[in-house]
């Protein structure tokens, strides 16, 4: 966790606090950046304090940051104030992570590793602000005005309707429904120029509950490249058992993934892209699945869905 340093003096008063402390207050300036609001309740659950102590934690930030929330009596809530400037600065990657997967407190520190380990380096990752705006339309089920430039057609100006962050292994999308297009589409996060709030409900055709492609799960079979000699390898490599390894995805995110995992689907395992490991078994799951034209193999000449 770092401290923003354009708040210097609140910094220096946080540091008077205990680390424990320090880790409750993130957390409020956690939810409130990305969610709008902080409840009392949020805290008592998530650190298992006293409602006097959440009472207690609630009022110190306050006092720290008597710009950044205001208390709405009707939504019983503190609720993120126009001139909000956050205390802490977010690591985007743990932040991604908390956000998507919801586990640990991955916002909250920028802790060493324990030991020499090396992942992978993102280069692209989507600024807070924009994540911030999403996440909260995302909570509400509200509609965002987004700025967006697209590789085939450019700048344009849209009404959207997001349900869900979504992490492709090279970039950040988030989906919902595009009231331009009128139906339920992925844009990448890096590419939205600006985003503004607009402060009516999304309609209940536009909520993730009516996505079919979001909603509908597709068994895959992987198998080894029948190109590969010593299929043995892949075998360990991916835990396979009995020569195959079964996942289950959304269809939305179908196509994603086989380019990911550079899986061939062609339908004699004859492939061009270089370095295919894994071949799909089972071609006809993908029926009706939408966003395939991005996966090995395809060819929508020949076919519709695989």
């Amino acid at each position: 966790m770092g401290h923003n340093p354009k708040n210097t003096p609140a910094i220096e008063q946080l540091n008077q606090f205990s680390r424990a402390t320090r880790d409750r207050l993130a957390h409020i300036e956690f939810t409130l950046m990305f969610k709008g609001s902080a409840v009392r309740a949020d805290l008592i659950d998530r650190f298992e304090i006293a409602p006097a102590q959440a009472t207690k934690d609630l009022k110190a930030y306050r006092d720290l940051a008597p710009d950044n929330a205001f208390y709405d009596k009707v939504r019983r809530a503190h609720v993120r104030a126009t001139g909000f400037k956050p205390l802490f600065s977010f690591d985007t990657t743990r932040t991604l992570s908390t956000l998507t997967q919801g586990y640990g407190d991955g916002f909250s520190g920028r802790q060493p590793a324990p030991f020499a380990c090396e992942s992978r380096r993102n280069l692209n990752e989507p600024e807070l602000d924009t994540v911030a705006c999403l996440v909260e339309a995302i909570e509400r089920k509200q509609v965002v005005q987004l700025e967006y430039v697209s590789l085939s057609s450019g700048r344009s100006e849209r009404e959207f309707v997001p349900h869900s962050l979504v992490d492709n292994g090279l970039r950040w999308h988030v989906r919902g429904f595009d009231r331009a297009r009128n139906q339920f589409r992925d844009f990448v996060i890096t590419r939205i120029k600006r985003i503004t709030p607009i402060m009516s409900d999304a309609d209940r055709s536009e909520l993730a509950s009516e996505d079919r492609q979001w909603n509908r799960y597709v068994d895959l079979i992987l198998v080894p490249h029948p190109a590969i000699t010593h299929k043995e390898a892949i075998e360990l490599d991916y835990r396979m058992t009995n020569g195959s390894l079964k996942v289950e995805i959304r269809a939305a995110t179908a196509g994603y993934l086989l380019r990911l995992w550079n899986v061939d689907c062609s339908e004699s395992f004859s492939s061009k892209d270089a370095g295919c490991l894994l071949a799909l078994k089972n071609r006809d799951a993908l029926y009706g699945v939408d966003n395939l034209s991005i996966a090995p193999g395809y060819n929508s000449t020949k076919e519709n869905a695989c």
